[in-house]
């Protein structure tokens, strides 16, 4: 047998260590759950959905990509999450595109009836529907009034509180002050009219308050007529 020198039999098992690590390396997987200081792109229709572990129940918790019905000059493309049931909880798409092109946004709840939506010709809500205040008369003599100079609850009114913060406007005549209580405590300034602020309403989300509008004559032998023209909730 030839002799074999010893750098050569050294470099052999050299290349075996290294094809062995190769081999190895090309049957590990990365991880396919992340994604760290990249982005992830899908175009050219592609979607992303995210299903319920029973697939067969059909629960499609999340989709973004192509929706129906198509636009008349293409697809549509929306935004769909559905709670574990399969109920819709919040979609971005048109549902009648040929009528009305421009795409909502609904919130829904499990019935299916659509608690908020913006309008469709891109300025403001097209649900819930909010009532504006009514109209008060111009006539100060038509207004509630007193004269005592103690304070006296000359209107009020129950509600159920949504917003955080409320904006409120009391009309009134001069010769005395007014003031807002939210479940008999004063909220805001009191002042002569007209009384205007926003301020914390004081109440817990979903809890039922009472307004009162309460006037006080400045003088012995004054009065103060009011009426308030707008009171609503609004965010913080």
């Amino acid at each position: 047998m030839a002799a074999i020198p010893t750098d050569l039999l050294d470099r052999i098992r050299s290349l075996e260590r290294q094809v062995r690590a190769l081999m190895g390396s090309a049957n590990t997987r990365p991880a396919m759950d992340r994604v760290s200081g990249g982005n992830v792109v899908i175009s050219d229709g592609g979607q992303l959905a995210v299903r319920n572990r029973d697939e067969q129940k059909g629960a499609e918790l999340l989709y973004i990509g192509q929706v129906s019905p198509a636009r008349p000059d293409g697809e549509q493309q929306g935004f769909f999450v559905r709670r574990d049931d399969g109920s819709k909880a919040l979609t971005v798409h048109a549902e009648a595109p040929d009528l009305q092109p421009s795409q909502s946004v609904k919130v829904f709840d499990r019935k299916g009836n659509a608690l908020f939506a913006d309008d469709t010709t891109g300025e403001g809500l097209a649900r819930p529907y909010i009532p504006y205040p009514m109209p008060t008369p111009e006539n100060t003599r038509r207004w509630e009034s007193t004269d005592s100079t103690e304070w006296t609850t000359l209107y009020s009114g129950e509600a159920i509180a949504q917003h955080p913060n409320l904006y409120c406007l009391i009309a009134a005549t001069a010769g005395g002050e007014v003031r807002l209580l939210v479940n008999d405590a004063q909220v805001g300034p009191a002042g002569p009219g007209p009384l205007e602020f926003t301020a914390p309403i004081g109440a817990a989300f979903d809890s039922r308050v009472t307004f009162q509008v309460q006037a006080r004559a400045t003088a012995a032998g004054g009065a103060v007529s009011c009426r308030p023209r707008a009171l609503y909730g609004v965010q913080s």
